[in-house]
């Protein structure tokens, strides 16, 4: 879990996998209950990434590509009128350029790591009415050099018949990460990382095609930050000019946002929604980003198409330098953690049938589908392909 200032799609555990999902707000007054229907949902996100310009990146080919496949079981079960229960299942499994070079086996052999994997899995708990909800949530995560076990709660609390409500939700990772020696060429033992994070959100109805969010979030992060793939180039006038060493930072990262988000209703059939993101920390990143995005309802009701545009600016950590002209205490060329700017167009579709008689129930099926194009200003370009198919009972 990240609070992630730079536009990378691949982004958490450690930086490296997982895919965000893409999804979109209505107008509907927000009621805090319990969701009333059983659900099973299957999505296929197929993730592309295309770089040349990777200062880390061990063998000075700049690659940073990924190809991710993930497969994600989203399962969500009614206990009792208050009451539900839900869980969601995931297996990554991706091939990275920058992994290759470097992780695990590589050295003079060069061989790398190749194709890597990660299981993840979530449960959460929720109990709520027309004015008040909670919930908790316990997650794992583990791919060969990283480990996660998570904790979540969030309580929900409603006020002037709906029109007004907040939310406050905490989280705590305790993780662990490896690191990668590149004097010996072999991945470190695991060492630990905390993540604690707050957020406190709330939504007002202004009017009846009117809808605005607004929040605070802040993320402490301790423990090993550095990422296990990337490396710095020092200067080293006794060997080559430059030598590659492992990345360096510190073991502490405050994190914090500002975000809102209006919504306004031209019509029952069409909604514009504009977001803003203020973002900054403690290693001296700042960073803006701004949504805009047109919904439109089709299908008679049943569906909906979306068409999304984002630009995203940062300007880059006090720790960042392409390469070092000597040793400093702290050093990174992470290119996530560089100045740059991000467009990203994007579009997605969404469908749920009419209940009809399947299987001996009343179920609905459910299917969409979201492609999305980003490009930044270092030289990385990504695309996103999000294919889901579900059933509600």
């Amino acid at each position: 879990m990240e609070l992630v200032p730079s536009e990378v799609v691949v982004v958490a555990t450690r930086n490296k996998i997982t895919t965000l999902l893409l999804g979109a707000s209505s107008l509907l007054s927000t009621k805090v209950y319990a969701f009333k229907l059983e659900s099973t949902k299957l999505v296929f996100n197929f993730f592309q990434q295309d770089s040349k310009n990777g200062k880390q990146v061990y063998d000075d080919s700049g690659k940073e590509d990924v190809t991710v496949l993930e497969p994600m079981l989203f399962i969500s079960t009614q206990i009792d009128e208050d009451t539900n229960l839900s869980a969601h299942f995931i297996f990554d499994t991706w091939t990275a350029a920058s992994d290759t070079a470097i992780d695990g086996n590589s050295g003079a052999s060069g061989g790398g790591i190749g194709n890597q994997s990660r299981v993840a899995g979530n449960i959460s708990y929720t109990k709520g009415d027309e004015l008040n909800g909670w919930s908790g949530s316990l997650g794992i995560s583990s791919e060969y050099d990283y480990r996660s076990l998570n904790f979540g709660g969030q309580y929900l609390k409603s006020f002037a018949e709906d029109n007004f409500t907040i939310a406050l939700t905490p989280q705590l990772y305790l993780d662990q990460a490896a690191d990668y020696d590149l004097i010996n060429e072999k991945t470190t033992d695991f060492k630990g990382r905390t993540i604690v994070s707050a957020d406190l959100s709330a939504s007002q109805l202004l009017t009846r095609s009117d809808i605005i969010e607004f929040g605070y979030t802040h993320i402490e992060m301790n423990g090993m930050l550095n990422s296990i793939a990337s490396t710095v180039k020092v200067l080293d006038e006794t060997t080559d000019p430059f030598k590659r060493q492992g990345e360096k930072l510190p073991e502490n990262r405050s994190r914090s946002a500002l975000h809102t988000k209006w919504v306004h209703a031209f019509s029952d059939e069409t909604a514009f929604h504009l977001s803003y993101r203020y973002y900054q920390d403690n290693w001296e990143i700042k960073a803006q980003t701004t949504e805009i995005g047109m919904r439109f309802t089709t299908n008679d009701g049943n569906g909906f198409v979306m068409p999304t545009l984002r630009y995203h600016d940062q300007s880059q950590t006090k720790y960042y330098q392409d390469q070092f002209q000597s040793q400093q205490q702290f050093m990174t060329s992470d290119s996530d953690l560089s100045d740059f700017n991000l467009v990203r167009v994007g579009v997605q579709y969404s469908y749920e049938g009419d209940y009809k008689k399947r299987f001996g129930y009343d179920t609905s099926l459910v299917w969409g589908a979201g492609l999305f194009h980003g490009r930044r200003s270092n030289d990385l370009n990504y695309n996103i392909l999000q294919l889901s198919i579900g059933m509600s009972f």
